[in-house]
């Protein structure tokens, strides 16, 4: 308990000057992520890492930091999920901390822990996810050089939501209130490789109704826009996850992108209308 009375009043210390823009929480990785921006399917997972490259040598860091989850457009991420990993928990913690709150109506008021972050009731809703690390002895923490994955937000997608945005970023508020790693030293505010949005993908049920017009039923009019696309205009439709009619960017080309919509997407909706009715493929 010493150690962590300790830890807060460093958050009212100097900057250690060594270490500033030279430690770092960023995003590692995004599942199911299309073009670097773009959410497909319904589950994703965001695995953060922290590097303590710019910590001095031989010091160790208790830490705190706090993320959010939220939609600036009013989709809805059903569920958010944080689970701290090996490489953090490993450590030799005395407790680790992942907890989970909402913030409702943008009120900046928090309701209590959750043990699952729900969904997006108001439009306004943003789901924190605290990771903390606490030891009750000095001289124990996270150490200079660090450099490791520790942090996994899961969360979910409505297909209903095409068009609109996630993001995840920092969170300056109570309870996830300091962004530090601190000791009896001093402490560091470690960059942040965020704010990160993304747009949920615009494909919703099957592929194929590319002009967004035939609610989920292509027509003839999807065959001549990606016809214009492909061989007279050049106009590239709104939604790729709908032109890409036969899922070749995802199962035979990934990453998904506009060179492969093709002759053969054409090909397929002139057989499901006028052939012999193929199941269209179900959005990514």
């Amino acid at each position: 308990m010493k150690a962590f009375i300790t830890s807060i009043i460093c958050s009212l210390l100097i900057l250690v000057g060594s270490a500033l823009g030279q430690s770092s929480v960023t995003i590692e990785s995004i599942t199911n992520l299309l073009h670097d921006s773009v959410l497909t399917g319904g589950s994703h997972t965001i695995t953060l890492r922290y590097n303590l490259a710019g910590a001095p040598v031989g010091r160790k860091y208790l830490t705190s930091n706090g993320f959010k989850i939220y939609s600036p457009d009013g989709a809805d991420w059903v569920s958010v999920q944080g689970a701290a990993l090996a490489p953090f928990t490993g450590v030799g913690w005395d407790n680790v901390f992942v907890n989970h709150f909402r913030k409702t109506g943008g009120t900046g008021n928090f309701g209590l822990p959750l043990s699952v972050a729900g969904g997006n009731e108001s439009g306004r809703d943003t789901a924190v996810v605290l990771l903390a690390g606490i030891n009750g002895e000095t001289g124990r923490g996270l150490p200079a050089g660090f450099n490791n994955l520790t942090l996994s937000i899961m969360f979910n997608t409505r297909r209903g939501d095409g068009g609109l945005h996630l993001c995840i970023d920092t969170c300056m508020q109570a309870p996830g209130a300091t962004w530090e790693w601190a000791n009896s030293d001093g402490l560091i505010e470690p960059t942040w490789s965020g704010p990160r949005c993304f747009l949920i993908n615009c494909c919703t049920g099957r592929t194929g109704d590319v002009n967004a017009e035939g609610g989920d039923e292509p027509t003839i009019g999807d065959i001549a826009l990606l016809i214009g696309y492909l061989f007279m205009s050049d106009h590239q439709p709104d939604c790729l996850g709908e032109s890409d009619v036969n899922l070749s960017g995802i199962n035979q080309y990934p990453p998904q992108d506009w060179e492969d919509v093709t002759i053969g997407d054409i090909a397929l909706l002139i057989d499901y209308l006028f052939i012999s009715h193929p199941v269209l493929p179900d959005c990514p």
